[in-house]
């Protein structure tokens, strides 16, 4: 190799690449972050849609029906987490009788709307999309009943009101995204 060639090779392969696999990296980022906002611009609640899609380190890859698959897998996660943390207050051995029975029958359809947005992950991989819709609504009904359940007497709060609220955002954007799809 000649010293001009081999400067060229020194300088091509140490800045040159690198410096265009940074500018690529920034173009796809900047490429998934648009698709992202275009995603969630119908959501009721376009913030948390954006944030929790960013959250996945695939998301700035994803196109349309991955960034779907994600939002169902925050979702989900959020179910997972929120049937977790009942667990923990049923372990109060001093809980009032009727918050008991209230938070027993929230994890039960906290387990229930975790296996429901399981079977809109598989619905949606098959793109079944009306399938999707059903079973997330599903969850969200399932949840709304968790919440009413504590409003049966008077002068009760439910413990997971804040939760309720976070699972069916999630569970909307999910719905806002998957809608745009078909």
């Amino acid at each position: 190799m000649e010293p001009n060639s081999s400067c060229f090779f020194f300088f091509f392969f140490f800045f040159l690449l690198p410096l265009g696999h940074c500018i690529s990296l920034q173009v796809n980022l900047t490429a998934g972050n648009e698709l992202i906002e275009k995603a969630c611009q119908h959501s009721p609640h376009s913030d948390i849609c954006m944030a929790s899609l960013r959250t996945d380190p695939n998301s700035g890859q994803a196109d349309m029906e991955g960034l779907a698959l994600i939002a169902l897998k925050v979702a989900h996660a959020n179910a997972t987490d929120t049937s977790q943390h009942i667990a923990k207050l049923l372990n109060n051995s001093t809980l009032d009788p009727f918050i008991e029975q209230c938070l027993t029958d929230c994890s039960e359809q906290y387990v229930d709307a975790a296996d429901q947005i399981e079977d809109s992950l598989a619905a949606l991989t098959a793109k079944g999309f009306h399938d999707v819709e059903a079973w997330v609504k599903a969850a969200i009904a399932d949840v709304d009943t968790c919440e009413q359940g504590f409003k049966e007497k008077p002068d009760y709060e439910s413990m997971l009101t804040h939760r309720n609220i976070i699972f069916k955002q999630l569970c909307n954007n999910a719905l806002a995204i998957i809608h745009d799809l078909h």
